[in-house]
């Protein structure tokens, strides 16, 4: 399928959604997975602000909307939709205002935490609530993330890619939990075997010096531990305390296709892969876009795992833990395969490196990096490979999500030639 022609199709099927304008191709971008990214709309500024975008469907959390800590081929779709539809998604969160038991009161935990709220004012709590009390878990999956779907994309087939566009991400709640604990988190990656030191070198006298025992690493946090943060929206800020602020940006930390029956018949949410899912990459805010490919009928995708904040590496295992509401646009590229998931924001291109070893990580990140300057410039290996060296910046994407992940960013502005086409312009 050429530039072109993608882009007829999308300005087709996005028709009447919104203002939107045509977009503007270059063709230049060659390549199958090249020209996703180079087949773009445009959405006015002022739109793109929360509870702004208009949307074809919505998608409330509810227990048979959700599915707690795997994915299903046989889930029956929440919704099924043509490509170019726009979907408002409710998901779900709220730490120990969610979970009532005989020894804990959800308003006294919210109250504890100095958060002004009730569960009775808040939809979005009652509904996780419910959805935690009430959702079947699959066997040998007691808990894990709250996921909503699947969606179902009409005509979606093995061996298309999905391209989903993030237009809007807001929190429902006024706060998020980050916590851990022993075993867990990022701090364990201390935790692997020592060496066995040197034989030591013999002293004057003839006597062995005494090796210095080696040292034991921390196994992760010392107890368990949970911290609120508190969310000025309004301001776009996280009050960790009186003395610190951090800007949020919310994202969804999981968005998948469904993976292969070769996965199992309920494939966990933890660890990342070739469908995308638990990527719990921060660049995936409003205004970027995940490339994904499609592996079952339908595509099948799935979100949840709301945050409104993370840095590179979600050392301790989680980010600002919230319930947000998600809008996207998910729209079908027949025909046109991808091995990994792809990424796009106004300022870069991103590929993705994944395994249990953070090195392998690394090296597909590279490898994917690569391939990816060959399809868009035409690169043989060692161009892509010393482009790869000075101008993209590899980093850190999550240590604790038993696989492991790398994101590579590929800056848009070292292309002096491409015409901005992208679908959204930040203020």
């Amino acid at each position: 399928m050429t530039i072109q022609s993608i882009a007829k199709y999308l300005c087709a099927a996005t028709n009447g959604a919104a203002r939107w304008k045509k977009p503007l191709t270059n063709n230049r971008l060659v390549g199958a997975s090249a020209a996703m990214f180079a087949a773009a709309l445009v959405i006015v500024p002022s739109e793109a602000r929360a509870g702004a975008v208009p949307y074809d469907y919505h998608v409330p959390l509810t227990p048979e909307n959700a599915i707690i800590g795997h994915y299903s081929a046989k889930k029956k779709p929440v919704l099924t939709v043509k490509s170019g539809a726009i979907v408002q998604i409710d998901g779900g969160g709220g730490g120990g205002a969610t979970r009532a038991t005989d020894k804990s009161d959800p308003n006294q935990w919210l109250k504890d935490n100095k958060i002004d709220l009730t569960v009775e004012q808040s939809p979005a709590l009652q509904e996780t609530a419910k959805v935690l009390k009430e959702t079947p878990r699959a066997p040998g999956i007691p808990g894990g993330h709250l996921i909503v779907g699947p969606i179902y994309i009409e005509d979606a087939e093995p061996g298309d890619s999905l391209e989903v566009r993030i237009m809007d991400v807001t929190p429902r709640i006024p706060y998020g939990n980050t916590g851990g604990s022993p075993g867990h988190g990022g701090l364990m990656l201390g935790t692997a075997p020592t060496p066995k030191p040197a034989p030591p070198a013999p002293v004057a006298d003839g006597a062995a010096a005494t090796p210095t025992p080696a040292t034991g690493s921390p196994a992760g946090a010392p107890r368990p531990f949970s911290k609120v943060t508190h969310l000025d929206i309004a301001r776009n800020a996280g009050v960790f305390d009186e003395n610190i602020v951090v800007p949020l940006a919310p994202f969804m930390g999981v968005m998948a296709t469904c993976p292969a029956d070769s996965w199992g018949e309920n494939p966990s949410s933890t660890p990342p892969g070739p469908y995308g899912g638990n990527l719990d990459c921060k660049e995936l805010t409003t205004g970027s876009t995940l490339y994904l490919p499609v592996f079952q009928k339908g595509a099948l995708f799935y979100t949840g795992d709301s945050h409104a904040g993370q840095g590179d590496g979600e050392v301790t295992g989680t980010a600002i833990e919230t319930a947000d509401t998600v809008t996207l646009q998910f729209i079908l590229h027949k025909g046109v395969s991808l091995k990994m998931p792809r990424a796009e924001t106004p300022t870069d291109y991103i590929v993705f490196g994944l395994d249990p070893d953070l090195n392998k990580a690394m090296y597909q990140a590279i490898t994917e990096s690569i391939d990816f300057l060959k399809e868009k410039q035409h690169f043989d290996m060692l161009q892509a490979y010393t482009l790869s060296s000075i101008a993209v910046n590899y980093r850190v994407t999550q240590v604790v999500d038993k696989t492991l992940g790398i994101h590579a960013m590929i800056p848009k502005k070292i292309f002096i030639n491409d015409t901005n086409h992208y679908w959204y312009f930040p203020r």
